[in-house]
């Protein structure tokens, strides 16, 4: 019993180290992350000082919690005759079937990730149509302040980083994660090694579905807080709104006062005079320090 529970504390410091090193590339201290968004969203968000965090599979983008499907069978196909022992072919059958279950708790909301979409762009084109049909808004929000309060929020694990959307390198990172694994539980019983692999199999799976997106989608160059659960975890307090004619499942971040905002910048189709001017009394009337928070406009609009 001893032995599995080092393995399987040896396999949550690998899993720590090595995939949030592969997704987050960097410390985001210091820096500022933009949010865009409609002005009901902005409005709701600062009204109740809280993060809205979608439901993954109502984004706009719903198959990519699936896409990582095909990632990972390509990936195994390439791996499988590359060694010819029976714990490597137990191995990968493990891999396998962990992918599986995977899908089915997806399928079946078993398995459920909320996402707060941002991005180190403040004024691109490309996601002012995306994600508030150049009419809305981005919230700039301190990186470091923004993390520090989410991960104290945690319904299950929480990773925040760059979304990766080369096929290339999705495939080279879970071919590392995957051979760097199995040096680590080679040395272990078989037995052990059966009941370590599985909860560790599915941390990996789900974090890199969430962090990988199909190359399709590059334009947005998304940076994501992404909160994920399992039925065996505490279940997160749903809510729901209307956005674009659909119901939005999302949960919600509570912050103690203001939101850690340090910028807004205003979409290239509002009317940007009044717009700066409305926004500027808003931010005012809900106590923040328009010394401490910048409000620009688009230029966003001399591009076309």
């Amino acid at each position: 019993m001893a032995e599995s529970i080092a393995l399987a504390e040896v396999l949550e410091q690998q899993f720590r180290d090595n995939v949030e090193k592969q997704i987050r590339k960097v410390h985001e201290t210091e820096q500022t992350l933009y949010h865009y968004t409609g002005l009901p969203s902005l409005m709701g968000m600062m009204e109740t000082n809280q993060l809205w965090m979608s439901k993954g599979t109502f984004l706009n983008d719903s198959s990519e919690l699936v896409y990582f499907s095909k990632v990972l069978e390509f990936v195994v196909k390439k791996l499988e005759n590359q060694k010819h022992t029976p714990l490597w072919r137990l191995y990968i059958r493990e891999v396998v079937r962990i992918m599986g279950q995977f899908i089915e708790e997806v399928k079946e909301n078993g398995f459920e990730v909320y996402i707060f979409s941002l991005s180190h762009s403040q004024d691109s084109l490309a996601l002012w149509y995306n994600y508030a049909k150049g009419e809305g808004y981005n919230i700039g929000f301190s990186a470091e302040q923004l993390f520090q309060r989410v991960s104290g929020f945690s319904i299950g694990p929480m990773l925040h980083g760059y979304v990766m959307y080369g096929r290339q390198e999705q495939e080279e990172v879970l071919v590392e994660l995957l051979l760097k694994t199995f040096e680590l539980v080679e040395p272990y019983e078989i037995d052990e090694i059966k009941k370590a692999l599985p909860e560790h199999f599915f941390s990996l799976i789900a974090s890199c579905a969430v962090f990988f997106k199909d190359p399709a989608f590059k334009s947005e160059e998304e940076y994501r807080i992404a909160l994920m659960s399992r039925k065996s975890d505490k279940q997160p307090d749903v809510q729901f709104r209307a956005q674009n004619g659909v119901i939005i499942p999302y949960i919600t971040v509570d912050f103690q006062s203001r939101l850690p905002i340090s910028h807004i910048t205003i979409g290239p189709k509002n009317n940007v005079d009044i717009a700066k001017s409305g926004m500027e009394h808003y931010l005012k009337w809900k106590g923040y320090d328009l010394e401490h928070v910048s409000i620009s406009k688009s230029v966003a609009a001399l591009r076309y």
